[in-house]
């Protein structure tokens, strides 16, 4: 005996919802941004413990054409960048996030709309 596969039936406002390019661009987008605004949290969190821990550079009296630099003052400058980015991350992350709810809304509209609009299966007999 074979198993014949089984298959799920669907709503037709849920089935029409997979179909739809903005929904799943949105559903993307979405996923993408709540990503990137988590992972960019959690390094910020760790980036500005590292900060409060490293000394902050002493200013430069004499302004010199090429100061040295200590390493302390190095890596400071490197974790700053880091935090730097990250918070970008974290920006773009919402950015993405809030376009992803919009075309998730815009693609729930659309699919509610046509099928508002569509005419009903009423068969009328003669």
């Amino acid at each position: 005996m074979t198993a014949r596969p089984t298959t799920v039936k669907m709503p037709p406002m849920v089935a029409s919802l997979v179909r739809s390019g903005l929904f799943l661009t949105g559903l993307l987008l979405l996923a993408v941004g709540l990503g990137n605004v988590v992972a960019g949290q959690s390094k910020i969190a760790q980036y500005d413990e590292v900060l409060s821990v490293t000394a902050a550079p002493p200013e430069a009296h004499p302004p010199a054409l090429f100061p040295s630099v200590s390493e302390g003052e190095e890596r400071h400058q490197l974790v700053r960048a880091k935090l730097a980015f990250y918070q970008l991350l974290v920006t773009a992350g919402q950015l993405l996030s809030a376009l992803g709810v919009a075309l998730v809304g815009v693609g729930i509209l659309r699919v509610w709309m046509r099928a508002a609009r569509a005419p009903a299966d009423v068969h009328v007999s003669n």
